[in-house]
């Protein structure tokens, strides 16, 4: 490592983000690009969108090689990095990654994804998602560093499964809306896809429970979330965590039975897409935080036979 990365990485806490932030950024531009020229999405729709993801990409470099360049440079990093504009460089990066990933994803433009929704590019439709996340860590970071707002800390100090809950809330939108666009591109009046590849009466039957599953999900998830937020401040609710056995239990046992109907042969989620992930995450923390009810049911009432106080399950 050279001396001026060195000094780089010791003075900026996110300095490792940043570099890896360029590599994604790099990578996604050169897949996008090349995407575009191998599509076989020609409708003046399908271009514009294809433009737009070419240029968000360039963008996302351009500004990602930029902070990179300027770490070097300690007079000139001393004005952006730590400070509101990193912050606001941050905020502009995580929309533009926003709008990229919902672009390549859409089986209308013929990016990362064909016509069925399956993954027809990985380093775009894997690394679009991976640049995304490294956005987010790099807002938390910020966040830490600038405003001493530990983010991660705080879900897991707030209360227990509070985490677990959050993840099911943001797998629940991802499923829900990866289902509705599917349902709009295969099954809506103006799908912009060819006559064949128009879906079947059961793929938008299997596409609209996977919005109802998606939207149930989110809404329990964010109701537990509100509570459990509310009792950090005012107190114990004495019912939270019989909401939490019985919703977790609901989100999981959803799941585990619509993953068949989805997954399936027939079903949206059959080719590997974002609701094909989103589906099994979302079983997955469902199970996750129906274990960790029961284990805190059962400690509780051993504690009880044993006759300890002051046992909480919240």
């Amino acid at each position: 490592m050279t001396t001026a990365a060195t000094t780089a990485a010791s003075t900026s806490p996110r300095f490792g983000y940043w570099v890896a932030f360029f590599i994604f950024s790099t990578i996604t531009l050169g897949a996008t690009i090349e995407a575009q020229a191998h599509t076989d999405r020609l409708s003046p729709a399908a271009q514009s969108n294809q433009r737009y993801a070419v240029a968000c990409a360039t963008i996302l470099f351009l500004l990602s090689i930029m902070v990179v360049i300027l770490h070097t440079k300690p007079l000139l990093s001393s004005i952006i990095l730590g400070t509101k504009i990193e912050g606001f460089i941050i905020l502009v990066l995580i929309t533009f990654w926003t709008a990229l990933v919902a672009i390549v994803s859409d089986t209308r433009h013929g990016l990362a994804t064909d016509s069925s929704g399956s993954i027809a590019n990985g380093n775009l439709y894997y690394f679009s998602w991976i640049g995304l996340c490294t956005g987010v860590a790099l807002m938390t970071s910020f966040l830490r560093s600038k405003f001493g707002f530990d983010l991660g800390g705080e879900l897991r100090s707030r209360a227990e499964r509070l985490q677990q809950w959050v993840w099911a809330g943001m797998l629940g939108l991802v499923q829900m809306g990866s289902s509705a666009r599917l349902f709009d591109n295969h099954c809506g009046q103006q799908t912009g896809l060819g006559e064949a590849e128009i879906g079947t009466i059961t793929f938008c039957r299997r596409c609209q429970l996977g919005i109802v599953i998606g939207i149930f999900t989110a809404i329990f998830s964010v109701a537990i979330v509100g509570f459990k937020l509310g009792v950090s401040r005012n107190g114990k609710l004495p019912w939270l965590f019989t909401a939490e056995i019985v919703l977790s239990g609901m989100i999981a046992g959803g799941q585990a039975g619509s993953v068949g109907f989805l997954t399936g042969q027939e079903g949206p989620a059959a080719p590997l897409n974002n609701l094909y992930y989103s589906t099994w995450g979302a079983l997955a923390v469902g199970l996750v935080l129906v274990g960790s009810c029961v284990e805190n049911w059962s400690t509780a009432k051993s504690s009880l036979r044993d006759g300890e106080e002051g046992v909480s399950l919240t």
